[in-house]
């Protein structure tokens, strides 16, 4: 090694400075010095407003001093002044590099949870440098190159949990003492009761154009009826117990009451607290009664996720609307059904070849943990030899109940226009492209990476009259993780989507990973169904204030709340928070229905029997396009 290059490590080694302990060099680079030499590269960066006390700023990138990508190697910045900070690391002046940034604070126990961090399809180029390298000019935090507009996403879990408080129902409160306590006029604020390096709290109180989460006010959020509120905490995996004091205060600011609960009392990953609000004048005095669901979502640890790449807001203005076929080319347990049967491959394939640009399919979990796909959350069935003539003979066999063996073996019934018909089982049809209850894993390797995938995840929901859709037993930590996993490991470098009608299922998906886009589901206004008790269902508004609340990629409301003369602006209005909204029902099904729901802007419209309705004019599906699988190579983990 040159007496130069020599003179480049020592004067590193001998720099006290935050981080520069990693900033080691691979031993053939080393070799190699001659050709490519060590210098000290300098970073600094400047914010649009200055962060939080516990907060700090790092950068990770594709070079091992740099950390490779991984939150625990990364560099962190000092701080120069409120708005501006720097470090240098020792790098190859001959390479070009990609960086990015993101803030994090660090818990008690040293693990970083990742606050923000910037979230450009590309990362950031450093090119490479001369030996009279002078100092680049100052970054700005989300602005990766000049004239870009800003990007810049909350990260996904790594080592803390996220606990929801959800204000998302019409009665929420039994009032005992309506002189002291009235639902209609009160604000809310939820306060840690220990402090804890790392916990933090927000809230979304949703309205269109600010619904994202942010710090509480003095005095709490107010809240009436039918406001939805959600309390999001963000919690180290530290271990103990963390309790919180639920405040109540009037519109006067005069605190009212309170109640207490702690993470003692959440079980599983979702649940109904039962909390008493006792009045701050005599603290033994009840003055009104809770109901308050919940949800946690843990992070999901079963993939490695790093900075390298991000897709959940991937979906460029540029893009045509898509032709999406709805459980591949179209229900089939109806009269004048397709001849394949719904969400099975050979449907799927059917709709490529009519060249729909994606599919929508749907994803439960079997007792055993296998995604399957399959529409319902039950099937109608019945003994092996029994003979069927009346729907009152079937039994109803809820998915999650049985392993996927037995599932394979089940009979399959539907009543069609008042007429049992049996299909055949997966295990009696010949034909593998035709079997129903494919694994989700098969589906992934045996579509072409040209057709894209909305894969909507199965949950039942409760409804306004009570009840619920179905029974679901597996733990929705368990369901997510297992998807994950399975679409992470087989369904990267391709198009793909999530959705599901569960908001908190959409929640848990965006926050437990960073590379594919999610969409929350919604019914809205309609007259075919029940409606569902969450509020966020009931309306499209409702549905895009909940997907900005959350930075999901955007909603896919049916069709019916768009017939009217206002269709085209209410698109507008997910447009204008930056949301895709993929259109899907029945009122889709049609040549005319197509054009229209394209003609007034939905970015995609998912509709049945692309055979039949699909333009007639399309010459081949959008993501046929080597250039543009190209684009999604880098979506596979390395």
């Amino acid at each position: 090694m040159s007496q130069q290059c020599a003179a480049y490590v020592d004067a590193a080694a001998a720099i006290v400075h935050n981080n520069y302990a990693s900033n080691e060099l691979l031993d053939e680079q080393i070799q190699s010095a001659s050709v490519c030499k060590p210098i000290l590269r300098t970073f600094n960066v400047r914010l649009q407003s200055p962060l939080a006390e516990e907060e700090q700023l790092a950068l990770t990138g594709d070079a091992k001093a740099l950390g490779e990508w991984q939150l625990g190697r990364s560099v962190t910045l000092q701080r120069v002044d409120d708005l501006n900070w720097h470090t240098t690391v020792l790098l190859h002046a001959c390479r070009r590099l990609q960086y990015r940034y993101f803030v994090y604070v660090q818990d008690a126990l040293g693990h970083k949870q990742i606050r923000r961090w910037e979230t450009s399809f590309k990362p950031r180029q450093l090119g490479p440098c001369a030996d009279d390298c002078s100092e680049q000019l100052p970054d700005n935090f989300g602005v990766v190159s000049a004239g870009a507009e800003t990007q810049v996403h909350r990260g996904w879990l790594t080592q803390e949990a996220v606990v929801q408080l959800k204000f998302n129902g019409e009665k929420m409160f039994q009032v005992h003492d309506i002189e002291q306590f009235d639902p209609q006029h009160i604000q809310l604020k939820v306060v840690p009761v220990e402090a804890t390096t790392g916990l933090q709290v927000e809230v979304s109180k949703q309205r269109y154009g600010s619904s994202q989460l942010q710090q509480q006010p003095a005095h709490g959020v107010n809240y009436t009826k039918s406001d939805v509120v959600i309390f999001h905490i963000t919690l180290p995996l530290t271990g103990g117990r963390q309790s919180f004091r639920l405040e109540c205060y009037s519109l006067q600011n005069e605190l009212i009451g309170s109640a207490r609960l702690s993470t003692e009392q959440l079980q599983g990953s979702e649940g109904l607290l039962q909390l008493a609000i006792k009045s701050e004048k005599e603290p033994e005095v009840v003055i009104a009664r809770l109901r308050l669901p919940y949800v946690v979502v843990q992070p999901y640890n079963l993939s490695s996720l790093d900075f390298r790449n991000t897709y959940a807001h991937y979906w460029p203005k540029s893009w045509p609307n898509l032709d999406v076929g709805h459980r591949g080319n179209g229900k089939s347990y109806i009269a004048d059904a397709p001849e394949e049967r719904e969400n099975t491959i050979a449907s799927f394939l059917s709709a490529h070849h009519y060249l729909a640009d994606m599919i929508e399919l749907d994803v439960h979990l079997t007792a055993d943990g296998i995604p399957v796909i399959y529409h319902d959350f039950g099937l109608r069935t019945a003994r092996q030899g029994k003979v069927i003539e009346r729907a009152e003979q079937l039994e109803y066999v809820l998915i999650k109940d049985v392993s996927y063996e037995q599932l394979k073996r089940l009979r399959i019934f539907a009543v069609i226009e008042g007429k049992v018909v049996e299909y055949p089982s997966h295990n009696a049809e010949p034909r593998a492209e035709h079997r129903i209850f494919p694994r989700l894993v098969e589906v992934l390797e045996q579509l072409p990476r040209s057709l894209g995938i909305d894969v909507e995840i199965k949950w039942p929901q409760g409804k306004e009259g009570g009840g619920v859709e179905a029974e679901q037993t597996i733990d929705k930590n368990f369901f997510a993780d297992r998807v994950l996993q399975t679409v992470i490991g087989h369904g990267c470098g391709r198009p793909l989507i999530f959705s599901s009608f569960d908001a908190d299922m959409c929640t848990m998906l965006r926050f437990k990973q960073n590379l594919f886009p999610v969409m929350f589901l919604t019914m809205g206004q309609t007259k075919k169904w029940q409606p569902f008790s969450d509020l966020r269902t009931r309306t499209f508004a409702a549905a895009i204030n909940n997907a900005q609340a959350f930075e999901l990629a955007g909603t896919a409301p049916h069709a019916e709340d768009f017939l009217g003369e206002e269709g085209a602006q209410m698109l507008e209005q997910a447009r204008a928070q930056g949301q895709i909204a993929v259109i899907w029902g029945d009122d889709c099904n049609s040549k005319e229905r197509v054009k229209y729901f394209t003609d007034i802007g939905a970015t995609a419209t998912c509709y049945d029997r692309t055979n039949l309705y699909i333009n007639k004019d399309k010459q081949r599906a959008f993501f046929n396009s080597t250039a543009l699988l190209a684009e999604f190579e880098a979506q596979c983990p390395v």
